[in-house]
């Protein structure tokens, strides 16, 4: 007659056939994932790359740009893509308080909309942009390594009491980008 397993020893058993049956498999999914990512261990190799905005990207971007709309309309007012007027529009948004300090999706909404002013401007196009910190949405120029992170330009600031204003926001990163792109010493 066979004694009856007490649970621990059950569970003790089972757990040891699992690492023995699955523990070479795991290290072998670990490996292929380092492998996979070796790219960020590489000295002297790029330490970012980018990517197209995925259909949910868009989707919440739209949102976002909707969201902001929204606010623009309690003040009688629409987003045109006029760069002035839009700028005034954020700035309205802010100084009327339409957003609380404490909402940093709706500070980030406002980003966005800055962001495709700058970007109509500077011709610059949104991407992912992916680095070891992690995933962000960015205005990059052209195939260059020349970025914007417009998304945090408002929130950042606007969440912990600053109230710079937005045209500054806008003119600071403007110029800062517009010296770097190619051509810029003929501006």
């Amino acid at each position: 007659m066979v004694a009856p397993l007490s649970i621990s020893t059950g569970i003790k058993q089972a757990a040891k056939y699992l690492i023995t049956v699955l523990g070479p498999l795991f290290l072998m999914l670990s490996d292929h994932v380092m492998a996979q990512s070796s790219s960020w261990l590489q000295p002297g190799e790029v330490e970012w790359r980018t990517e197209s905005l995925s259909a949910i990207d868009q989707q919440f971007m739209a949102s976002q740009r909707q969201t902001v709309e929204s606010l623009a309309n309690k003040l009688g007012r629409s987003l045109s893509g006029t760069t002035q007027r839009d700028l005034d529009t954020l700035q309205l948004i802010l100084d009327r308080k339409l957003v609380p300090q404490e909402d940093i999706l709706t500070l980030q909404a406002l980003g966005v909309v800055l962001g495709d002013l700058l970007g109509d401007e500077l011709n610059m196009q949104w991407v992912v942009y992916r680095d070891r910190a992690g995933r962000s949405r960015a205005l990059r120029y052209l195939s260059t390594d020349i970025f914007i992170f417009p998304v945090t330009l408002i929130s950042r600031r606007w969440s912990v009491g600053s109230d710079k204003a937005v045209t500054t926001i806008y003119q600071d990163t403007y110029d800062a980008t517009a010296n770097r792109l190619p051509g810029a010493s003929w501006r």
